[in-house]
């Protein structure tokens, strides 16, 4: 009799685990975290306002029941860095609440937005996105954020923020200002039926002595600099400030790159001030921008030209830890030859991301794709775990981004604390150092503190990261 007991004990236990499993949906999508970041006039004379909107896909979640339906969340980490000092951090989290994961969409992210006012400075600004439901699925990013007070005396623009919409707002919403919601386009990329909305602000246009009309001027330009759209509106000089909302169709764009240039001109037509941004247009149905494909001003494609989709996708995949999140959303927009309706449509996606990846390292430092890859096939051969290959790892990443440690101290088997690692660095910011520990005998390494500025710190990493 005690022995059925025993039996049915289990057995309970084991379907209430397995209910419990049930009601834990992983994330589907590879987690993204992406960031703009816009400046405007500030408070006071002292600072300047910065907002940062930032994105994730909805699908990179986990997603576990609850009373309400679906939960997940993300969890986000923001640091400001002002050369050796982390000057304003905050965490928090971005609830999504769904009924059903079949219908998650790939193109649908979750949009926030995060305000702060700074003083004149170069910093860095770093964010790191966590699953909530299971923080080992992360991504960050780490941007440099120079800030310089606006001119306070002649007529000057703000940058521009690129939306998905702009509409007549309720005041006390996250995306509200100065009467509008303006929804962000984190990343500025358009699809062939969508508008492009931008909204900038012009400040200090009744200093002076100039009290005419002005004029406001957008014009778009391609990759190469041809300009493909133009125009210009008179306005009156009616208060200090005033708020500059447009928008315009890409239908006619092929797919590429483009730069949208806003500048505010005197009554004789003399530029007074402008400002600009970089969005891409994704329109399968005219086929990829000409300044996308090879030219003369590209290093020799040669590299690329034997290469398939796959090796393509292959190489930019391993380029995301120097790759920035324009370059991320551009490549991702290119499409895939399996989507495409016509021969000729397949050859001119893949001959636009051989182009693309020409351009890519063409832009960069002459023989780091050569030293780069390198370090991704030292991670991929060295710290590979199960079937996660090794430059998806903390170590591999490390490894990539810093190159070879000039000193390992390795603790494998200490019988007061998991196995952990420490390398050093001495030639990185005056000497750093990471830290690396084994929570989980089937897992990896994963980094849990460090000095480098730009990495993940906590001091008491030998407490509460290592002990037993």
């Amino acid at each position: 009799m005690r022995l059925l007991k025993f039996c049915a004990t289990v057995l309970v236990c084991v379907l209430s685990v397995a209910a419990l499993v049930a009601q834990t949906i992983p994330g589907r999508d590879h987690v993204r975290l992406s960031a703009d970041i816009n400046r405007y006039r500030g408070a006071d004379d002292s600072t300047t306002h910065i907002e940062v909107v930032y994105a994730f896909p909805e699908r990179s979640l986990t997603y576990k029941a609850d009373s309400a339906g679906l939960s997940g969340a993300a969890d986000v980490t923001l640091m400001v860095h002002l050369k050796d000092s982390v000057v304003f951090a905050d965490r928090w989290l971005v609830p999504h609440m769904v009924a059903d994961t079949g219908f998650l969409s790939r193109e649908v992210n979750l949009v926030g937005l995060y305000a702060l006012q700074l003083a004149d400075g170069e910093y860095t600004l770093r964010m790191i996105g966590r699953d909530r439901h299971n923080p080992a699925r992360r991504d960050s990013l780490a941007v440099r954020l120079p800030v310089r007070r606006l001119d306070p005396i002649k007529p000057v623009l703000s940058d521009i923020e690129l939306a998905s919409s702009i509409r007549q707002g309720t005041k006390g919403g996250l995306f509200y200002k100065n009467t509008l919601d303006v929804i962000p386009n984190v990343g500025g990329v358009y699809t062939e039926d969508q508008k492009v909305y931008f909204y900038s602000e012009a400040y200090n246009l009744l200093g002076g002595s100039d009290t005419s009309d002005y004029y406001l001027r957008s014009n778009v330009y391609d990759a190469v600099g041809k300009e493909i759209m133009s125009r210009e509106r008179p306005k009156k000089r009616v208060s200090e400030s005033s708020v500059i909302v447009d928008q315009f169709a890409v239908k006619s764009m092929r797919t590429g790159t483009y730069t949208l240039v806003l500048s505010l001109l005197d009554s004789g037509r003399a530029p007074m001030s402008s400002t600009g941004r970089k969005f891409f247009v994704y329109n399968p149905a005219l086929g990829v921008d000409s300044s996308l494909l090879a030219s003369s001003t590209s290093l020799p494609m040669t590299q690329y030209m034997s290469m398939d989709e796959s090796e393509l996708d292959r190489e930019f995949d391993w380029t995301r830890y120097t790759a920035i999140d324009d370059e991320k959303s551009q490549y991702r927009k290119l499409g895939k030859a399996k989507d495409a309706k016509t021969p000729a449509d397949v050859k001119g996606i893949v001959e636009a991301k051989r182009k693309f990846m020409s351009d890519f390292w063409r832009h960069r430092e002459p023989g780091l794709r050569e030293e780069y890859l390198a370090r991704v096939a030292y991670a991929n051969a060295n710290y590979r775990v199960l079937s996660r290959d090794g430059y998806r790892t903390d170590r591999g990443r490390v490894h990539i981004m810093y190159g070879t440690p000039d000193d390992f101290e390795r603790h494998p088997n200490e019988t007061e604390t998991r196995p952990y690692e420490i390398w050093s660095y001495n030639n990185i910011q005056g000497g750093v150092i990471f830290v690396f520990v084994l929570r989980n005998t089937a897992g990896d390494y994963e980094l849990v503190h460090s000095t480098h500025r730009n990495e993940l710190h906590d001091e008491n990493w030998d407490r509460t990261g290592v002990t037993r």
